[in-house]
């Protein structure tokens, strides 16, 4: 906890609680980077299932740089608002699922492309169990995203109160 408290401390941290827009900014900058992200996984892991079955695979490669795009902003805009409260996500155990869930559909999103949109073939089997596996984690992600907003059980770390080790409450 003393981490957090010195984290919620920085120039960055407190610039980010305090100045009227940068939350909101960040904010904006997270959502765009999710949905370019998020729906361009969306995208390919329903051509994989069928949907828009006349568009050739290979040209669904084009996605990937903005899938790119939305992560880097994703991320970048994450940092800042976890920068504004890290004990608000940092002590939510919903935050690390979030990213479990992200990753791992991503992962298998690119796994996916790279396995079947060479080949030129419609994907069958395993690889349609990739695209709804990969479709169920993204929404799980954006899902446990939006959960964040009411799970937390504290805000900031002088909004608890927590143990320092030697039976002293602060």
């Amino acid at each position: 906890m003393s981490a957090l408290a010195w984290l919620e401390q920085t120039p960055p941290s407190v610039f980010m609680r305090e100045d009227f827009y940068a939350y909101f900014v960040a904010l904006i900058g997270h959502a765009w980077g999710m949905a370019l992200l998020v729906g361009g996984g969306i995208a390919i892991c329903l051509r994989v299932l069928g949907v828009a079955r006349g568009t050739q695979l290979a040209k669904w490669r084009s996605l990937f740089p903005v899938m790119k795009l939305g992560a880097v902003l994703a991320a970048v805009s994450g940092l800042a608002l976890l920068a504004g409260y890290p004990a608000k996500a940092l002590t939510n155990w919903v935050f690390a699922l979030k990213f479990v869930f992200l990753i791992g559909g991503v992962w298998l999103v690119a796994h996916m492309a790279r396995v079947s949109f060479s080949k030129g073939v419609e994907p069958v089997g395993l690889v349609k169990l990739q695209a709804v596996l990969a479709l169920a984690l993204l929404l799980g992600g954006v899902a446990a995203g939006k959960l964040l907003l009411y799970t937390n059980q504290m805000l900031l770390t002088s909004d608890a109160q927590f143990e320092t080790g030697l039976g002293v409450t602060e």
